[in-house]
C-alpha cells in the first residue's frame, strides 16, 4: 500500500485550493492527500502536527509570522510559499526566513509541484531521522549533549535577532548515587526516566530539555520576561521532582538543585552560559539541595567599593543609559492591546541589559531615584507620541512611581511641565502606586494625586493584596484600577487559596467601579479563569514579556492573528 503524505494548503483564494487539489490528484503513483485551510487559525498546531507533511501557504502579511513561529518552535514541517508573481528578491528573503521553497501562481505545472513536495517531504523525513539518531538521549528521549549545544546556539541566535532573553537551567538530581547503590542501575535508570517526564510536563512549547550527564539535565527557556519568571518555572520543577515515586516497591523522594544563567545578561558565548548555570547549580547544591540559585556575577565595579558604584551609576544617569521596556496589557473581552507597563532597564555599555533588582536599591540609597523617575516619565511621554505615530492612539502607558518621587514637593509641577512639553494626551498616562507608598505618604498624597487627576492622569494600585494598606485609602484616593499581584495568579485555577484571593479582589474592584488588571499570567488556563471571573485586563508571559518599544507594532500584528479564534481558545473546549 502506497504511503500517503498530507499537504496542508492555507489560502483565502478558493482557486488555489482547486488548482492544487487537481494537481495532487494527478500524481502518479497516488501519494498526496490534501488538507485545506483558508486562514491561519491555529498555526502552531499545524506546524507541530505530525500528520502534516508539508504546508503550502499563500504569501501575505501572515507569512513572516508563520515562518518565525516555525523557527522558534523548531518545526521540521517544510513551508512552501505561493507567490502572486515571480520575485527573486522576495523568494530569497523568504528562503532565508525559513521557507523551504516557493511556487508561483500561473506557473503551477504538475511536475514542478510534485517535485518540490517530494523533495521537501523527503528532506523533512531525513532531518527527523538524523535528529533522532544524533541528538537524542537513548534513555529519556530528551536532547543529548550534541542536540543541546545546537539548540542553545539557535536559541541564542533567536534571542539576538528578536531582542528577548533566554534562560539556561542546569539541574542535578540530589542523592542519585545513593539510589544507584541502594537499588541498582536499572532502578536508577527508571528514576532518570521519571524525572525527565516530570520536567518535560512543566515546560512550555517553546522550551526544551536535555540530559547532559548521568544525573544532570539542562533546560532552555526562551523569551523569559524577568528573573521572577525563571524562578517560578524552576520552583515548579523542584516541586514536581520532590513528589514521591515507587522503586522496588518502596516510596522514595529525591530533590534537585537548579542553577540558572540568562542570555545575554550572564554571557554571550555557549561556554559562558553553561559555566554560569553550572556554577549557580553548585551553589544551590551547597545549600543542602532542593534549591534554585540564579547566577549573579557581581557587577565589576562592585569590587572597587561604594565610591566606584556611585561613580558608575552617576555616569549611567548622565549618559542616559537608563531606558524602558514595555509589557503589553491585553483587554480580555477583545484580545486587543490596550496598554503597556513601562519597566526600567539599565542599558549597560558592556554588560548589556541589567534588570532593576541589581541596581535599584543602590540608586535609592544614593538619592538618584527622583532624577531617574523623571527621566522615566519623560521617556514614557515620548513613547506615547511614538505610539500615536504608529496608529496606536488608544494604548495607555503605565509608569511606576516611587515613594521618593512623591516626597518631592515639585513633583506635580515637574510632571505638568513634562506632559505639556511632550504635547501628549495625559488621559493615556497612568501612574502605578504601591501600597507601601500610600502608607508612607498618605497625608501629602491626596492633594498631589487630585492635582494630577485634574490634568487627566489616572492611578492604579500595583501588587494589590501583598501589603497592608487600609481600605479607606483606596476609596479616598483617586485610584481607578487595582492590579492583582502575580503571586496570586501563579497557581490558579488549581490553588484554592489563590482562586479565593483573585475572586475577592475582582469582586471588590467591581463594587468600587474600578478596573482590575491581573499580572503574571503564564498559561491559557490562568487567562481563561481570570476571564471567567470578570477580570478586565491581563499582562504576563502568556502574551508577552517586557519588550523594546519598537517591537510593539509586530506584537500587535501577531496578536491580531491570534485573536481570530480568541474566544474559542479561551472559552471553548481548550483544544
Amino acid at each position: 500500500m502506497d504511503q500517503r503524505h498530507t499537504v496542508l494548503v492555507i489560502s483565502e483564494n478558493a482557486a488555489d485550493h482547486l488548482i492544487l487539489a487537481e494537481s495532487l490528484e494527478r500524481a502518479l503513483p497516488a501519494r498526496f492527500t490534501l488538507a485545506n485551510n483558508e486562514s491561519l487559525e491555529r498555526p502552531l498546531e499545524a506546524l507541530l502536527d505530525p500528520s502534516v507533511d508539508a504546508v503550502i501557504v499563500s504569501h501575505g502579511p501572515e507569512t513572516d509570522y508563520l515562518l518565525r513561529l516555525a523557527q522558534k518552535n523548531g518545526s521540521c514541517t517544510p513551508i512552501i510559499v505561493l507567490l502572486e508573481e515571480p520575485d527573486m528578491r522576495l523568494a530569497a528573503e523568504l528562503t532565508e526566513a525559513g521557507a523551504q521553497d516557493y511556487l508561483v501562481r500561473g506557473q503551477l505545472q504538475d511536475h514542478l509541484i510534485h517535485r518540490i513536495l517530494d523533495y521537501s517531504i523527503q528532506l523533512k523525513q531525513a532531518r527527523l531521522q538524523i535528529q533522532q539518531l544524533s541528538s537524542r538521549d537513548g534513555l529519556t528521549g530528551t536532547l543529548n549533549r550534541a542536540g543541546f549545544r545546537s539548540h542553545v546556539a539557535r536559541a541564542m541566535e533567536r534571542s539576538e535577532r528578536y531582542g528577548f532573553r533566554t534562560a539556561l537551567l542546569y539541574l542535578n538530581i540530589d542523592q542519585f548515587n545513593f539510589i544507584n547503590e541502594q537499588f541498582g542501575e536499572t532502578s536508577g535508570d527508571s528514576l532518570i526516566q521519571e524525572m525527565a517526564d516530570r520536567l518535560s510536563n512543566k515546560l512550555r512549547n517553546s522550551d526544551c530539555i536535555a540530559r547532559i550527564g548521568g544525573d544532570e539535565f539542562a533546560v532552555v527557556l526562551e523569551d523569559v520576561s524577568d528573573d521572577d519568571n525563571v524562578e517560578a518555572i524552576a520552583s515548579k520543577m523542584l516541586d514536581a521532582i520532590s513528589e514521591p515515586l515507587a522503586l522496588e516497591n518502596q516510596k522514595i523522594s529525591v530533590n534537585a538543585s537548579i542553577g540558572a544563567a540568562v542570555y545575554p545578561d550572564d554571557g554571550r558565548a555557549f561556554g559562558e552560559l553553561v559555566n554560569g548555570a553550572r556554577s549557580a547549580m553548585q551553589q544551590a547544591k551547597a545549600a543542602q539541595g532542593g534549591k534554585f540559585v540564579r547566577y549573579s556575577e557581581q557587577i565589576s565595579f562592585n569590587e572597587d567599593g561604594n565610591t566606584a558604584i556611585a561613580a558608575e551609576l552617576r555616569n549611567a544617569l548622565r549618559r542616559n543609559e537608563f531606558g524602558l521596556h514595555f509589557q503589553p496589557r491585553i483587554d480580555l473581552s477583545t484580545g486587543q492591546l490596550v496598554g503597556v507597563e513601562a519597566l526600567l532597564r539599565w542599558l549597560h555599555p558592556t554588560r548589556g541589559i541589567i534588570l532593576p533588582g541589581e541596581f535599584l536599591a543602590e540608586c535609592e540609597t544614593m538619592g538618584l531615584m527622583k532624577t531617574i523617575g523623571y527621566q522615566v516619565i519623560q521617556q514614557a511621554c515620548n513613547a506615547l507620541k511614538w505610539l500615536d505615530e504608529q496608529g496606536m492612539e488608544h494604548v495607555v502607558v503605565a509608569v511606576n512611581i516611587s515613594f521618593s518621587q512623591f516626597q518631592d514637593e515639585r513633583f506635580v509641577d515637574i510632571v505638568t511641565d513634562i506632559v505639556k512639553r511632550a504635547r501628549i494626551d495625559p488621559n493615556r498616562l497612568e501612574f502605578e502606586l504601591t501600597e507601601s507608598t500610600i502608607l508612607k505618604n498618605a497625608h501629602d498624597l491626596k492633594p498631589r494625586l487630585e492635582a494630577l487627576r485634574m490634568m487627566g492622569i489616572s492611578f492604579s494600585l500595583d501588587d494589590f493584596g501583598t501589603g497592608f494598606s487600609q481600605l479607606s485609602h483606596i476609596t479616598e484616593l483617586p485610584i481607578s484600577a487595582l492590579k492583582i499581584d502575580a503571586g496570586f495568579v501563579r497557581d490558579v485555577p488549581t490553588n484554592a487559596q489563590q482562586v479565593a484571593v483573585c475572586k475577592m479582589i475582582i469582586d471588590m474592584a467591581e463594587r468600587l467601579d474600578m478596573l482590575v488588571v491581573a499580572e503574571g499570567a503564564e498559561s491559557r488556563e490562568q487567562v481563561r479563569f481570570l476571564m471567567s471571573q470578570g477580570c478586565h485586563q491581563v499582562q504576563g508571559f502568556y502574551y508577552s514579556p517586557a519588550i523594546p518599544l519598537e517591537r510593539l507594532p509586530r506584537f500587535v500584528q501577531e496578536q491580531r492573528f491570534r485573536r481570530r479564534d480568541f474566544s474559542r481558545h479561551l472559552l471553548g473546549d481548550g483544544a
